[in-house]
Parts: structure tokens; sequence; C-alpha cells
């Protein structure tokens, strides 16, 4: 799981507050109820970042219903973004070019910055072996290649926004061919 300590410095929240959020997210409602203390809840509602569905019963208690607001649930998107690098842009670019040049189309420009983004931070490949592991992709994979935004992330159906990996492409090109392309790495 990433966690961008950037927009949680900014955000008013403390570091123990990310649990609280994911048991708030998750309606782990015993749980809050033996550990969420009244200045953690008045903090969180001064901050907007949590709201009340309606209750079953006025006998329960105060936390069954509470969940995260529309303000909370776009925290914890930006809490879970990786802030895009020069690298990310510099590879961007490269590929963007190579693909002018070749004739086919790039896609949402912004997307695919988002998921190149994604899939170093994910995969843990880098700049220039990035690149390396697109042309090794584009070799062998001419029909699945005629869009760059699809090579590094195509959604099974239309309601798949978030990237993942393991749907990834590119992805399953370096698993099937890791012990090849992981020599041509140790080269540069």
């Amino acid at each position: 799981m990433y966690i961008n300590i950037s927009v949680l410095g900014k955000s008013g929240l403390e570091y123990s507050d990310l649990v609280f959020l994911a048991a708030i997210n998750q309606a782990e409602t015993e749980w809050l109820i033996e550990n969420f203390k009244d200045s953690d809840y008045e903090r969180f509602e001064r901050l907007s970042i949590i709201k009340h569905i309606k209750q079953k019963s006025k006998k329960e208690h105060l936390y069954t219903s509470l969940r995260i607001s529309e303000i909370g649930k776009q925290l914890l998107s930006e809490l879970e973004e990786a802030p895009i690098e020069e690298e990310d842009k510099t590879v961007f670019e490269w590929l963007k070019n190579y693909y002018l040049k070749a004739d086919k189309e790039i896609g949402n420009g912004a997307k695919t910055l988002r998921h190149i983004r994604d899939f170093r931070v994910k995969s843990g490949i880098e700049k220039n072996n990035l690149i390396k592991l697109v042309l090794d992709f584009l070799a062998e994979n001419e029909e699945k290649s005629r869009k760059l935004e699809y090579i590094w992330y195509y959604p099974k159906t239309a309601f798949a926004t978030k990237f993942d990996l393991e749907e990834s492409w590119l992805w399953n090109h370096f698993i099937k061919n890791r012990e090849r392309l992981e020599k041509t790495f140790e080269q540069y």
C-alpha cells in the first residue's frame, strides 16, 4: 500500500489516523467502538471527512452509522496516489515520440502518465529499464500495442478505474520473460 506522506502532512491528520480512516471505510464498527476516542471523532468531524447514515434504531452506537464523506473519499484517493515524478514524464515523452513516429495512437495522455507512475511504483521497474521493457513488449505484441495507454493497463470493464498491476499487459509480459529481461536490465 502506498501512502503519499506530503498529502497526509497537509491534510491535518496524524499518522495514526490512517488506521481509523481504514476502519471507518471498511465499517469495522466493533473495533471503532473500542478504539476511536471522542477527541478523534470530533477532529474527523471538524475536518468533514466523516458523515453518518441513518441509524436503524436510537439504541445503536453512534459509530455504527459512521461512514467516510465525499471529502474523506477524495482524501483517501489522494493519499493512495504517488506523485508523478520527472522520470515518469521523461518515459512518457520518449514513448510518445516513439509512438508518433511509428504512426500509432497515444490515447489519453494524462491517464497514460498516471499509468506509468502506478506501474513504476507497483513494479519497482524504473526509467531506462521501463523503456527497455516497453520496447521488448512492442516487439512481441504488435496487435496489443496500437494505443500506448493500453499497454500499461487495459481495464476488463468500463467500471474498472483503478490501476491493477496484475491486469497489465506489460506486467504479464515481464513476468513471462522475467529472467531474460532482468539480465538485460543488469547490463546497464
